[in-house]
């Protein structure tokens, strides 16, 4: 047997904790990927950083070479003119200012520009010192040699654009595929635990339910395997104890049962011995007396009262063998198993029984049956010992309203009926019963245990008037095969 009482259920065997773990798993799945997303979003932001440092490498390296190219330009044109040669690298002075302030620019970039810087910077030194042709024409080299410089890094910065561009679309396309697939990771596996969660509880469920109601129904066999430890387990095994609780209930109310009806038993063998010892007597004393009046007074023995008396002796002879015919009648065992029962034959058998008790003789039985009922499969033993219950109850009830001085014969008007779903005996009588006794309890608890296994069912109410009414309702066939 189950123990009496579970110990307390662990909070992190709870199906809370549970839910809680299963949130706690998903936000840390998260968080990882999050985090791991954001790295290789990183990459990608470096890209970026890349390609605008690059954009503005290129911007300062345009405007260098725009200044370098009209540099050379005006080089070129003062170096050709007689008159400017003098004056010429005053003239310089603005663009030279310009590209040194535009190499400056560059060096943030790349410190190899000071030396481009540093190389114009001496040859227009030189030039302004002494503004001779071969001054001129090594400025004009050096702007050359800039020029040809800042074209070759203009055109490994486009390398370099291209590069990114790749790297950065690449890396932009890795990480989207890795965003999508990190979330169908996670909604896959945690969608299979959640169904996986469910479908077994669901199952577990079913199993209780159907369990439940196999505990309801009376079939309480084995007990309900219990596989989990949350509440729902706890609840399996309550059913379990329940179940195993209503057993030995049972057990304790067929015993009591079966005390009670051999005590009944025993209390109506002990009413049929005196109402056999109460029938039996009288004409057994009348025929005593007959005889004793004959042999006391032979000469008065004359063939009239001769006559007479035998007349009254083989009248109370019938008497005495109508009494033991009624008792062979209503001592007759009925069958336990499941046949074809005549209610109303069972119902005027179970009154005739009842009739022999004398606490019952002063009620007025009045039973009327159904020509058109019809057999009944079922247990004529059981039936009979419900209706005796029934009869018997409603009869103790009359006997007591009677004696507390009603003045008046108690009548109980019996009937057997056709059902829409079966068939049914009905008894009404004046109110008679109180239900809050205990005995009356017992009685009304037993026949409804006794009535269970039959399929049938008792109702007891008020009827039209001021009656009570017992009411037994029976299926025509309870579905059942021989026991």
């Amino acid at each position: 047997m189950p123990p009496a009482e579970d110990a307390p259920l662990p909070v992190w065997k709870s199906l809370r904790a549970r839910g809680a773990l299963a949130t706690l798993g998903l936000l840390v799945y998260l968080l990882v990927a999050g985090l791991y997303v954001a790295s290789e979003r990183n990459v990608i932001r470096e890209s970026v950083q890349g390609l605008e440092e690059l954009g503005r490498h290129e911007k300062a390296l345009a405007l260098t070479e725009s200044a370098v190219s009209g540099a050379i330009l005006d080089v070129n044109e003062l170096a050709g003119s007689p008159g400017a040669a003098a004056s010429g690298p005053n003239e310089l002075r603005l663009y030279m200012e310009t590209c040194a302030k535009l190499f400056t620019d560059l060096e943030t970039f790349d410190p190899a520009y000071a030396l481009l810087q540093r190389t114009i910077g001496r040859s227009y030194a030189s030039l302004v010192a002494a503004p001779v042709r071969a001054h001129w024409i090594d400025l004009r080299e050096a702007l050359k040699r800039a020029a040809d410089e800042l074209e070759i890094r203009r055109a490994r910065l486009a390398e370099q654009r291209e590069t990114l561009n790749t790297r950065y679309q690449r890396k932009y396309d890795a990480v989207t595929v890795e965003t999508l697939a990190l979330a169908g990771f996670g909604l896959a596996a945690f969608g299979t635990l959640t169904a996986w969660f469910f479908t077994r509880l669901a199952r577990d469920i079913r199993r209780l339910e159907q369990h439940a109601r196999l505990v309801v129904r009376g079939q309480r066999g084995a007990a309900l395997p219990v596989q989990r430890e949350d509440e729902l387990g706890h609840l399996m095994r309550a059913v379990n104890r329940m179940s195993a609780e209503l057993d030995e209930r049972d057990r304790e109310l067929l015993l009591e049962g079966e005390r009670r009806s051999h005590h009944d038993k025993m209390l109506a063998v002990g009413a049929l011995a005196a109402g056999v010892a109460h029938e039996v007597n009288n004409p057994l004393a009348v025929i005593s007396g007959v005889a004793q009046a004959i042999r006391a007074d032979p000469a008065a023995a004359t063939p009239d009262r001769l006559t007479e008396g035998a007349d009254l002796i083989l009248a109370q002879t019938q008497r005495a063998a109508q009494a033991a015919r009624q008792l062979a009648e209503a001592a007759t065992p009925q069958p336990a198993e499941r046949d074809w029962v005549d209610l109303n034959a069972l119902v005027q058998h179970t009154l005739r029984l009842i009739a022999i008790d004398r606490r019952y003789r002063g009620i007025e039985l009045h039973f009327t049956p159904d020509a058109t009922l019809p057999a009944l499969r079922s247990s004529a033993g059981a039936l009979q010992h419900v209706l005796m219950l029934l009869l018997g109850l409603a009869a103790d009830g009359l006997v007591a309203r009677g004696n507390a001085g009603s003045g008046t014969a108690p009548t109980m008007q019996i009937s057997a009926g056709i059902e829409a779903d079966g068939v049914s005996v009905q008894m009404l009588f004046p109110p008679a019963l109180d239900f809050d006794r205990g005995e009356v309890q017992r009685t009304v608890m037993l026949a409804r245990a006794t009535v269970e296994p039959l399929r049938g069912r008792l109702a007891f109410g008020q009827a039209e008037g001021p009656r009570q009414r017992i009411k037994l309702s029976l299926p025509a066939d309870d579905g059942g095969g021989e026991s």
